[in-house]
């Protein structure tokens, strides 16, 4: 019986998705046992900065590939929004099968177009800001961090009239009951990669890539390597507005984007459905266009 060391962050919900992904492995694999193995991270240690202001990226990852280089763990998982598009030298990303990757809406009034004048929503996303100020510009935002739970109890306490969250960790633990509101995402664009769960190995131990390769969703891969294409042509991340979701469907695949100013709500968009085999092609072009949109109306954020 062999056995396979897996890292993931402390949380609540990094552990249960982990442990998730770790019996779906089981189940490919049954000659192979699974140890989780919790390493902090350094967006972990700090539940207080606003994220967008944390110098730096991979703030959920950084620790995780230190280990995975060194041998001391033999995968990492990671929530695919958190994993920057450079990743660590020798490593390779596979992907387990998208839960819904849209934002979830938690609030005691009935939806968004309820909630009252100028109520606050706990988010400290730009991208999120910047689209819910598009369709609501009199409401205020605050940052919000730390696990689901105290984000969800800070609402129950009355400190947010709402809180925006992603609909997959929701799930992950149980608690999609506590949704109000499925932010339908020609409203709100998800994250890159949101909803999927990234499996990272090292290129040279064969053994784990190929285990990896097996449970890696075609779906998946595809619609992550066309988001993190878009990504990477824009060059920002979780501390701008910017926000790509890929759908494959049978007869192809369908990719919309966002570029925003979280000030003004602003938002460039931009949508295509085509082949399969265009999507990358595609998502190069579509940045391209979006950034310049957005440099011509003054608010292109910064990489």
């Amino acid at each position: 019986m062999t056995l396979l060391r897996a890292g993931t962050r402390k949380s609540q919900l990094a552990w249960t998705q982990s442990g998730q992904a770790l019996e779906h492995l089981a189940s490919i694999t049954p000659n192979v046992t699974f140890e989780p193995v919790a390493i902090e991270t350094r967006g972990d240690k700090d539940q207080h900065t606003p994220l967008a202001t944390l110098p730096g990226t991979g703030l959920f990852v950084k620790e995780l590939e230190a280990a995975l280089v060194r041998g001391e763990i033999d995968l990492a998982i990671h929530s695919l929004k958190d994993v920057p598009f450079d990743i660590a030298p020798g490593c390779a990303l596979y992907y387990l099968t998208r839960e819904d990757p849209r934002d979830a809406l938690l609030t005691p009034h009935a939806s968004l177009e309820a909630l009252p004048q100028g109520a606050l929503v706990g988010t400290g996303s730009p991208r999120r800001i910047a689209q819910l100020r598009a369709v609501r510009p009199d409401l205020r935002f605050a940052d919000l961090r730390g696990n689901l739970d105290t984000r969800i109890k800070r609402l129950e306490a009355g400190d947010y009239e709402a809180i925006v969250l992603a609909c997959a960790g929701l799930s992950r633990l149980g608690w999609s009951d506590k949704i109000r509101q499925r932010l339908d995402v020609d409203l709100c664009v998800p994250a890159f990669g949101q909803g999927i769960v990234a499996l990272e190995c090292r290129t040279d131990r064969l053994d784990v890539v190929g285990l990896l390769e097996q449970a890696c969703d075609p779906d998946a891969r595809l619609a992550a390597e066309t988001e993190r294409t878009l990504m990477k042509a824009l060059g920002g991340g979780c501390k701008t507005a910017l926000a790509a979701l890929a759908e494959p469907h049978p007869d192809g695949l369908s990719l919309r984007a966002v570029v925003g100013d979280h000030h003004t709500g602003q938002l460039c968009r931009r949508a295509w459905t085509g082949p399969r085999d265009q999507a990358l092609r595609q998502a190069k072009s579509m940045a391209r266009d979006l950034r310049q949109e957005a440099t011509a109306r003054g608010f292109f954020p910064s990489a």
